[in-house]
């Protein structure tokens, strides 16, 4: 009676923790969450902009004089590259956001469920306590497996947000950082592409003209920028992609597989096995001492 009474306690504790947040590895992952979707977000507003101004400049044709003699340039034939760049950056950057998003969702409900499921299965476990024979043991092994796997389950998901954290912080942040901050170069120009100057008092077709030869000026200027800084602009994409699409193996594919695989060795396993029977077998012998079932040594 005493056991039951004591899993019963135990089962409140644990429901009664799952509304409390573990002040060190829960704040840690909801930080890094928070700070990896706005930097995503960041770096995909940065780079749609940069596609934006890349789109406004290809479709042109430009009028240069070099040395008194006029070129026509079609830009959109030399900035075909990094138009390209930025779509397939723009998808991996989606594909990372939503990745980063379900992430979170699966953290928050782990930390919801998981200690919720534990209480449900001790509570469950009481009446198989009372179980005389090999029935009992057999059925209450599995729920003692099951709560040390949600147990670990509870615990590997912020960790796995926490190594994720670690590999941005330590070898990403500063690349991807720096190539935003080279890209702002090309982004920031625009603003002065989309936005028309207001109309003067000297007419509506002088101020058209007048429009559309700054917006003429503004197009050459911004084809100007990017082709003096095409290098860096190249480059500054390849960093961010690299960036990303680590981001996306590691968070994607490494850690779930791996957690996956280490939950379901450790199910399978025979220390598991080992260990939820030795469990099984102190119950039941604290159980039959309660009920005078035990030999006296």
């Amino acid at each position: 009676m005493k056991m039951s009474l004591l899993i019963v306690v135990v089962a409140a504790l644990f429901f009664s923790a799952s509304f409390v947040k573990m002040p060190g590895i829960d704040r840690l992952a909801n930080a890094y969450f928070a700070e990896s979707i706005k930097a995503a977000t960041l770096a995909y507003a940065t780079t749609r902009t940069v596609n934006a101004v890349v789109s406004v400049v290809k479709e042109s044709h430009l009028e240069f004089a070099p040395a008194g003699v006029g070129v026509s340039i079609a830009a959109g034939q030399v900035l075909d590259p990094i138009d390209d760049m930025t779509e397939c950056l723009s998808t991996m950057l989606v594909a990372a956001i939503a990745s980063i998003g379900i992430q979170k969702i699966g953290f928050e409900i782990g930390m919801a469920v998981s200690f919720k499921a534990i209480s449900i299965l001790l509570l469950l476990a009481v009446p198989l306590l009372w179980l005389n024979g090999a029935s009992g043991a057999s059925l209450l092994q599995p729920a003692i497996k099951l709560c040390l796997i949600l147990l670990l389950l509870r615990f590997m998901l912020p960790l796995s947000a926490m190594i994720s954290d670690s590999i941005y912080t330590t070898w990403l942040k500063p690349g991807v950082e720096n190539s935003l901050e080279r890209l702002s170069i090309v982004s920031g120009s625009y603003s002065e592409l989309k936005s028309l100057p207001p109309e003067q008092d000297d007419g509506f077709f002088s101020s058209l003209r007048r429009n559309a030869s700054e917006q003429v000026d503004n197009t050459r200027k911004a084809f100007s920028i990017m082709m003096q800084n095409a290098e860096i602009i190249v480059a500054s994409l390849l960093s961010l992609m690299t960036a990303y699409l680590t981001i996306f193996v590691v968070q994607v594919l490494l850690l779930p597989l791996t957690m996956l695989w280490l939950l379901l060795s450790l199910f399978r396993g025979k220390p598991m096995d080992e260990f939820s029977g030795h469990i099984v077998n102190r119950l039941l012998s604290v159980v039959r001492t309660s009920q005078g079932l035990a030999k006296p040594s």
